[in-house]
């Protein structure tokens, strides 16, 4: 992809097994992210590669261990899953992937055309000539009368709605409580810096820190080989401010009102 492309809102169903949640040591964590990124990045360091999701982000689920339950509520700066774990067979972490809700609220409304093939039953008495009639009565004494239809071609104008009013739409109904405290953090300029919010890594089960060199260390970005000769955390720090200075620079189209 071009590396002046938009960003994105990402939602994501995710569920890990063996999950370090913090204050729950091997849990089986469960929740949906909410994640602004350029894209989905693949990370290649020695013969692993994986796949990420770069910017400012949150995730909101629960983490179960026996009878032990506990609300999980995390900023996130990015998002690393292996792609090879996305069986739902199985007890390995995965996250939604295949399925997720990208939305692009940068997207213009736009105007469509569509014809349509209109036909209207018509009734008519006396000797008239039809192309197709469908009936024809004739009373004895009386006039005849035609069905037939009238088919004419009609231009209807439809308005696609823009990327703002159905990201209004998915994240002020059933995602406010993942959106709301994704704003309010926003405003209050707390996702300025990716070392303020953790990596949700389920390839390592945990929560980790942006500065953490095991989980971000020595990872180069595929998509950006040839390009920069940035690796690791400066060159994941460089995508995640890539994708934050795209969401203040359009605030509108990121951050509004529920």
């Amino acid at each position: 992809m071009l590396m002046d492309q938009s960003a994105l809102f990402w939602l994501l169903d995710i569920k890990a097994y063996g999950f370090d949640a913090g204050v729950l040591k091997d849990t089986d964590l469960s929740g949906r992210a909410l994640i602004v990124s350029r894209q989905l990045w693949s990370l290649i360091r020695g013969n692993k590669v994986v796949s990420i999701l770069v910017g400012p982000g949150i995730f909101k689920g629960v983490a179960e261990s026996g009878q032990r339950r506990v609300d999980v509520l995390e900023y996130i700066s990015a998002l690393i899953f292996d792609p090879t774990q996305m069986r739902y067979d199985e007890p390995l972490p995965f996250v939604d992937i295949v399925n997720p809700e990208v939305i692009d609220p940068l997207s213009a409304a736009r105007p469509e055309d569509i014809y349509s093939v209109i036909r209207k039953l018509i009734l008519e008495k006396g000797n008239i000539l039809a192309a197709d009639p469908l009936a024809r009565v004739k009373y004895t004494g009386g006039v005849p009368e035609t069905a037939h239809y009238d088919e004419r071609m009609e231009k209807i104008r439809i308005t696609h709605v823009s990327g703002v009013q159905r990201a209004k739409f998915i994240l002020a109904g059933t995602n406010s409580p993942l959106y709301r405290p994704f704003v309010q953090r926003f405003e209050k300029g707390k996702y300025n810096w990716a070392k303020n919010s953790k990596v949700l890594a389920t390839p390592f089960d945990k929560f980790s820190t942006f500065e953490d060199e095991a989980v971000l260390g020595e990872w180069m970005i595929v998509e950006k080989a040839g390009r920069t000769d940035k690796v690791g955390i400066p060159a994941i720090d460089e995508e995640y401010a890539s994708a934050l200075s795209i969401m203040e620079k359009e605030k509108d189209a990121f951050i509004y009102e529920l």
